[in-house]
Parts: structure tokens; C-alpha cells; sequence
């Protein structure tokens, strides 16, 4: 059974998309790159709503675990609160058959 696991997250930001917010999201995308546990994360937004969200790959629970109560606690401190996740068990057989980045 995979260790691995999904944390997909939600949220509803109203503020503007301007260059230094993107600039400030580029320097948090470096540095969640190094967060022990983190394989990757994969950033989303729906085009012309206040609807993001995000979805990481983690090598176990624990490393997520830690990670998303730091992540919620820093998204909180921001003003974002309408957020809502899941965590997800991988069927790793299948999803290798169609090619996700799993390691």
C-alpha cells in the first residue's frame, strides 16, 4: 500500500491578481519547493472567478499533515478563509498505467 498522498485544496480570494501578487506567489511556489514532504504542487484557478486552489502530492501523511496546518494557519493570516480540502489515498497501479508523476 502507496504511502503517498493527495491533498487537494480550495479557496476563494477576491483581491486583485496584480504583478507583485503574482511576484509574491512565485517566491511562496520557491519555497514550498523545498517543504520536506512535498513532491509537487500543481496550481489552478478558474478563469474569471475568485475560485483557486491547489493540489500537492506528499511522500506520506505526516509531512502532510504538518504542512497543511502551517499552509491553513498562513492562509487564514492573509484574510482567505473560505477553504475547504480533501485528502486523498493513490490507487499508484492505475494511475501509473496513465502516466502520473508519482515519484
Amino acid at each position: 500500500m502507496s504511502q503517498l498522498k493527495i491533498w487537494d485544496l480550495h479557496l476563494k480570494y477576491d483581491g486583485p491578481v496584480t504583478k507583485e501578487f503574482m511576484e509574491g506567489k512565485s517566491n511562496l511556489a520557491k519555497s514550498i519547493a523545498k517543504e520536506e514532504g512535498v513532491i509537487w504542487k500543481i496550481w489552478t484557478y478558474e478563469k474569471d472567478t475568485n475560485h483557486y486552489g491547489s493540489t500537492y502530492l506528499f511522500k506520506n501523511i505526516e509531512y502532510l499533515e504538518k504542512y497543511k496546518k502551517m499552509h491553513i494557519k498562513r492562509l487564514h493570516a492573509i484574510g482567505i478563509t473560505d477553504i475547504t480540502d480533501h485528502v486523498f489515498d493513490i490507487f499508484e497501479n492505475l494511475s501509473k498505467i496513465n502516466n502520473a508523476p508519482l515519484s
